[in-house]
């Protein structure tokens, strides 16, 4: 059976959008694989359309919307260098809802590419209520292209924890290190342990204590993660050096500290799972990824296996 294939990324116009065109034939360049460029507008009689709506309004609307399409990827590819021009690339035109088009449009797709910020429905659909649909509804790993000041060529970094959704995202991770021939950092953030109970103090562990307890056993769990990836073939399937990194702070601050420290040109993180830290995952730790990493940010399902 033939697993996922191609990138797409969805456009709206903005520069932003030119920005993740460009991202989106990047990771395909590295894949060997085809992008499709989807731009969503409103569908002629709703509630983001405007004008009145006649028999041969929607198929003038959808010619309208794909010659302005063309004419942005014609501009936005123009300066590219010629190994990203030269990456097939389709153009697609929907009108409707863009969380779910997006989702429906990379049902078969290795990878949906979506711009941090934007000036129409690809724009939201990141920043506000519909980010959360995208990033639910995909069924594959949802790239979140953010804006970088220089060329990243640090290693791929991921937040790990005990669950499925991390183990998922940590072969994301090991595969993306492996096509960019780059190193790896599995990083595991954990809040400093009570000290008081009211007013009495705890005999609580301290915090290096924690640390060192849980090393060897994040340690351990990448070792097999690792191992069940790449397999007993290390020739044909080298991995990538792999560093763990157990931080005593809140997870979405010690990745995005550690992207920003090591120079990472990409962020990790899991989309669901189950236990304490799989919340912040889900939660706080993707957003706040999203929201403030200083790369690009990839979320992955654990449906992607």
């Amino acid at each position: 059976m033939t697993g996922p294939v191609g990138v797409v990324v969805g456009i709206d116009g903005s520069p932003t959008a030119a920005a993740a065109l460009m991202t989106a034939l990047e990771e395909a360049a590295r894949r060997g694989e085809a992008v499709t460029a989807v731009l969503v507008y409103p569908a002629p009689g709703s509630w983001g359309a405007t004008g009145n709506a006649d028999g041969g309004e929607p198929d003038r609307l959808a010619t309208a919307v794909l010659e302005e399409a063309r004419r942005f990827v014609d501009e936005a590819t123009m300066p590219l260098p010629a190994t990203l021009r030269g990456v097939p690339l389709e153009l697609s035109v929907r009108a409707g809802s863009p969380a779910p088009l997006l989702a429906e449009a990379a049902r078969t797709a290795a990878l949906l590419v979506v711009g941090h910020r934007g000036r129409g429905m690809v724009g939201r659909a990141v920043l506000g209520s519909t980010a959360l649909r995208v990033l639910s509804l995909a069924s594959c790993p949802v790239l979140v292209d953010r804006p970088r000041e220089a060329e990243a060529d640090g290693p791929v970094v991921v937040g790990i924890d005990r669950s499925v959704a991390s183990a998922v995202a940590l072969r994301y991770a090991l595969q993306d290190a492996t096509r960019r021939g780059v190193g790896l950092v599995a990083v595991t953030g954990t809040a400093p342990p009570p000290v008081m109970v009211g007013f009495r103090p705890m005999g609580a562990a301290t915090l290096s204590e924690v640390r060192r307890a849980l090393q060897p056993r994040v340690e351990q769990f990448v070792g097999e993660v690792v191992n069940e990836v790449v397999g007993e073939d290390r020739r044909c399937h080298p991995a990538p050096e792999v560093d763990v990194v157990v931080r005593g702070e809140d997870p979405a601050e010690a990745l995005v500290d550690v992207a920003e420290q090591r120079g990472a040109p990409v962020v990790v993180v899991g989309r669901t799972g189950h236990g304490g830290f799989t919340r912040w995952l889900l939660g706080s730790v993707a957003h706040g990824a999203v929201v403030r990493a200083p790369c690009a940010v990839v979320v992955v399902p654990v449906e992607q296996t």
